[in-house]
């Protein structure tokens, strides 16, 4: 590699550290140290170009070249937090299966309370499928997932309008659902930790 070429390489890497402090203190304006950062590397930046004593249309060229590069970084940076942020959202919202679990759940309960949001008697088939598709969600999702969807269904039912003998039906279905829990997990963690023993 040549003087000439080093010396490029350095004026590049220099303008590529200004354009890096220039953003974050874009991002940042009310911190003093990134602004300072800023200047001192633009300072460095413009010595070095003042050194090179390089044409103006070069130093636009390798400017040029290393702005599209920084671009470049940049927006494949936000088109990967874009993405990661979006399957962190999805994640986060209830799907639709899930949703439909918690209504099938919500409908089993409140039929034991005798309490029909709707008025409307389920006929047996509706039940029975019901039923299957529930049974089917927990086995693909596995037990704490299941839980955790029965919870949040209880916890809804608790703030609704009900009578003293439904709030003591709700109760003992609370208590049957955490000895499940107990059950199902307890098993599990068992389990694991016979492993571990064996381990």
């Amino acid at each position: 590699m040549t003087v000439t070429q080093d010396f490029e390489t350095e004026l590049a890497n220099k303008y590529a550290d200004f354009l890096a402090a220039k953003e974050k203190e874009m991002l940042n304006p009310d911190n003093a140290g990134y602004k300072w950062k800023r200047q001192k590397l633009e300072s460095l930046y413009q010595d070095t170009v003042l050194k090179s004593k390089y044409p103006k249309e070069k130093l636009q060229t390798i400017e040029d070249k290393v702005k599209k590069e920084h671009d470049d970084e940049v927006n494949q940076s936000e088109q990967f937090k874009q993405a990661y942020k979006q399957n962190v959202l999805e994640k986060l919202q209830p799907t639709k299966e899930e949703n439909s679990y918690k209504d099938a759940y919500k409908q089993q309960v409140l039929d034991s309370l005798d309490k029909q949001p709707d008025e409307k008697e389920a006929s047996s088939e509706d039940v029975q499928k019901r039923n299957q598709e529930m049974a089917a969600f927990e086995e693909k999702h596995g037990y704490e997932k299941v839980y955790e969807l029965k919870r949040e269904v209880l916890d809804d039912i608790k703030d609704m309008d009900l009578t003293p003998v439904q709030k003591e039906k709700l109760g003992q279905i609370e208590k049957d659902l955490e000895q499940e829990k107990k059950m199902k997990l307890g098993k599990k963690q068992n389990k694991t930790h016979e492993q571990e023993m064996d381990i």
